[in-house]
Protein backbone atom coordinates (compact mmCIF):
# COMPACT_ATOMS: atom_id res chain seq x y z
CA UNK A 1 0.00 0.00 0.00
CA UNK A 2 1.21 3.33 -0.86
CA UNK A 3 2.06 5.89 1.92
CA UNK A 4 0.80 9.32 2.03
CA UNK A 5 3.99 11.08 0.60
CA UNK A 6 4.11 8.60 -2.27
CA UNK A 7 0.10 9.34 -3.05
CA UNK A 8 1.32 13.08 -3.39
CA UNK A 9 4.16 12.40 -5.37
CA UNK A 10 1.54 10.59 -8.08
CA UNK A 11 -0.40 13.63 -7.64
CA UNK A 12 2.46 16.14 -8.21
CA UNK A 13 3.42 13.64 -11.12
CA UNK A 14 -0.37 13.86 -12.67
CA UNK A 15 0.07 17.74 -12.56
CA UNK A 16 3.20 17.48 -14.72
CA UNK A 17 1.60 15.40 -17.49
CA UNK A 18 -1.17 18.61 -17.16
CA UNK A 19 -3.68 16.14 -15.80
CA UNK A 20 -6.64 17.38 -13.78
CA UNK A 21 -5.99 16.97 -10.15
CA UNK A 22 -8.64 13.78 -9.61
CA UNK A 23 -8.73 11.19 -6.78
CA UNK A 24 -8.89 8.67 -9.97
CA UNK A 25 -6.07 10.13 -11.60
CA UNK A 26 -3.99 10.22 -8.10
CA UNK A 27 -5.25 6.35 -8.06
CA UNK A 28 -3.99 5.59 -11.40
CA UNK A 29 -0.47 7.27 -10.90
CA UNK A 30 0.00 5.99 -7.51
CA UNK A 31 -1.02 2.11 -8.42
CA UNK A 32 -4.12 2.63 -6.16
CA UNK A 33 -7.61 2.13 -6.39
CA UNK A 34 -9.95 5.44 -5.83
CA UNK A 35 -10.97 4.25 -2.44
CA UNK A 36 -7.06 3.19 -1.57
CA UNK A 37 -6.30 7.22 -2.39
CA UNK A 38 -9.27 8.01 0.04
CA UNK A 39 -8.36 5.52 2.52
CA UNK A 40 -5.75 8.30 3.14
CA UNK A 41 -7.18 11.46 1.29
CA UNK A 42 -10.67 11.52 2.23
CA UNK A 43 -11.94 13.91 0.17
CA UNK A 44 -10.76 15.71 -2.76
CA UNK A 45 -10.56 19.31 -1.00
CA UNK A 46 -8.21 17.43 1.30
CA UNK A 47 -6.02 15.80 -1.17
CA UNK A 48 -5.76 19.12 -2.71
CA UNK A 49 -4.63 21.01 0.29
CA UNK A 50 -2.22 17.98 0.93
CA UNK A 51 -0.85 18.53 -2.40
CA UNK A 52 0.02 22.10 -2.14
CA UNK A 53 1.03 21.70 1.13
CA UNK A 54 3.89 19.36 0.05
CA UNK A 55 4.68 21.58 -2.99
CA UNK A 56 5.37 24.12 -0.70
CA UNK A 57 7.51 22.51 1.96
CA UNK A 58 9.54 21.62 -1.52
CA UNK A 59 9.79 25.18 -2.23
CA UNK A 60 10.60 26.54 1.44
CA UNK A 61 13.34 23.67 1.40
CA UNK A 62 14.63 25.08 -1.73
CA UNK A 63 14.41 28.94 -0.31
CA UNK A 64 15.88 27.86 3.12
CA UNK A 65 18.96 26.63 1.22
CA UNK A 66 19.59 29.67 -0.42
CA UNK A 67 19.71 31.99 2.80
CA UNK A 68 22.34 31.49 5.51
CA UNK A 69 20.78 30.99 8.92
CA UNK A 70 19.41 34.25 10.28
CA UNK A 71 19.21 35.59 7.37
CA UNK A 72 16.72 38.72 7.05
CA UNK A 73 13.85 40.08 5.34
CA UNK A 74 16.10 41.31 2.27
CA UNK A 75 18.13 37.87 2.36
CA UNK A 76 15.05 36.07 2.21
CA UNK A 77 13.58 38.40 -0.55
CA UNK A 78 16.48 37.93 -2.46
CA UNK A 79 16.10 34.09 -2.26
CA UNK A 80 12.95 33.57 -3.33
CA UNK A 81 13.34 36.03 -6.21
CA UNK A 82 16.78 33.85 -7.18
CA UNK A 83 14.09 30.60 -6.37
CA UNK A 84 11.46 32.63 -9.16
CA UNK A 85 14.19 32.96 -11.81
CA UNK A 86 16.44 29.53 -11.64
CA UNK A 87 14.45 26.64 -9.48
CA UNK A 88 13.49 23.54 -11.88
CA UNK A 89 9.09 24.36 -12.13
CA UNK A 90 6.70 22.43 -14.31
CA UNK A 91 2.98 22.38 -14.38
CA UNK A 92 3.00 20.78 -10.94
CA UNK A 93 3.88 24.27 -9.00
CA UNK A 94 0.41 25.71 -10.24
CA UNK A 95 -1.51 22.97 -7.55
CA UNK A 96 -2.57 26.13 -6.26
CA UNK A 97 -4.72 26.92 -9.07
CA UNK A 98 -5.63 22.78 -9.25
CA UNK A 99 -8.98 23.73 -7.76
CA UNK A 100 -11.32 27.10 -8.02
CA UNK A 101 -13.51 26.27 -5.06
CA UNK A 102 -10.80 26.73 -3.00
CA UNK A 103 -9.19 29.17 -4.36
CA UNK A 104 -9.73 31.26 -0.44
CA UNK A 105 -8.37 28.30 1.40
CA UNK A 106 -5.32 27.65 -0.71
CA UNK A 107 -4.67 31.63 -0.81
CA UNK A 108 -4.30 31.80 2.57
CA UNK A 109 -2.17 29.20 2.35
CA UNK A 110 -0.06 30.63 -0.39
CA UNK A 111 0.03 34.02 2.66
CA UNK A 112 1.14 32.01 5.32
CA UNK A 113 3.62 29.96 3.67
CA UNK A 114 5.13 32.51 1.81
CA UNK A 115 4.43 36.09 3.27
CA UNK A 116 7.70 35.42 5.36
CA UNK A 117 9.64 35.66 1.65
CA UNK A 118 8.32 38.86 0.08
CA UNK A 119 10.13 41.30 1.81
CA UNK A 120 7.15 43.04 2.96
CA UNK A 121 8.68 43.81 6.30
CA UNK A 122 12.02 45.99 5.32
CA UNK A 123 10.68 49.26 4.97
CA UNK A 124 8.06 51.55 5.68
CA UNK A 125 9.28 53.79 3.20
CA UNK A 126 6.76 54.21 0.04
CA UNK A 127 9.33 54.15 -3.00
CA UNK A 128 11.57 51.60 -1.15
CA UNK A 129 8.11 49.55 -0.73
CA UNK A 130 7.23 49.89 -4.35
CA UNK A 131 10.28 48.97 -5.66
CA UNK A 132 10.65 45.75 -3.08
CA UNK A 133 6.94 44.84 -4.48
CA UNK A 134 7.97 45.42 -8.14
CA UNK A 135 10.93 42.74 -7.40
CA UNK A 136 8.96 40.66 -5.71
CA UNK A 137 6.12 41.08 -8.92
CA UNK A 138 8.66 40.33 -11.73
CA UNK A 139 9.83 37.14 -9.70
CA UNK A 140 5.81 35.76 -9.29
CA UNK A 141 5.65 36.39 -13.11
CA UNK A 142 8.42 34.58 -13.77
CA UNK A 143 7.26 31.72 -11.44
CA UNK A 144 4.53 31.41 -13.12
CA UNK A 145 5.52 31.96 -16.45
CA UNK A 146 8.62 29.49 -16.18
CA UNK A 147 5.97 27.14 -14.47
CA UNK A 148 3.39 27.20 -17.36
CA UNK A 149 6.21 27.00 -19.86
CA UNK A 150 5.39 30.57 -21.63
CA UNK A 151 9.06 31.38 -21.59
CA UNK A 152 12.00 30.44 -23.01
CA UNK A 153 14.84 32.90 -21.31
CA UNK A 154 17.97 33.04 -22.91
CA UNK A 155 20.78 32.63 -19.87
CA UNK A 156 21.67 35.91 -20.36
CA UNK A 157 18.63 37.22 -20.57
CA UNK A 158 17.54 35.37 -17.64
CA UNK A 159 20.40 36.64 -15.80
CA UNK A 160 19.83 40.12 -16.94
CA UNK A 161 16.45 40.57 -15.74
CA UNK A 162 17.28 38.68 -12.38
CA UNK A 163 19.63 41.41 -11.83
CA UNK A 164 16.96 44.11 -12.71
CA UNK A 165 14.52 42.40 -9.83
CA UNK A 166 17.57 42.05 -7.55
CA UNK A 167 18.68 45.61 -8.14
CA UNK A 168 15.48 46.61 -7.00
CA UNK A 169 15.60 45.57 -3.57
CA UNK A 170 19.33 46.34 -2.95
CA UNK A 171 19.07 50.00 -1.60
CA UNK A 172 19.28 49.88 1.89
CA UNK A 173 16.11 52.07 3.01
Amino acid sequence: MATKTEILDAALVALRQGELLTLDAVARHAGLTKPGVVHHFATKEVLTIAVVERLMDRWELDLTSRVDEGGDSRARLRAYIDFAFTAEMDLSDLALLADARLRGKLNELWVERLTPWFGESITADRVALASIRAARLLADGAWFDRALGTVNFTEPERAAILAVAQHLISSKA
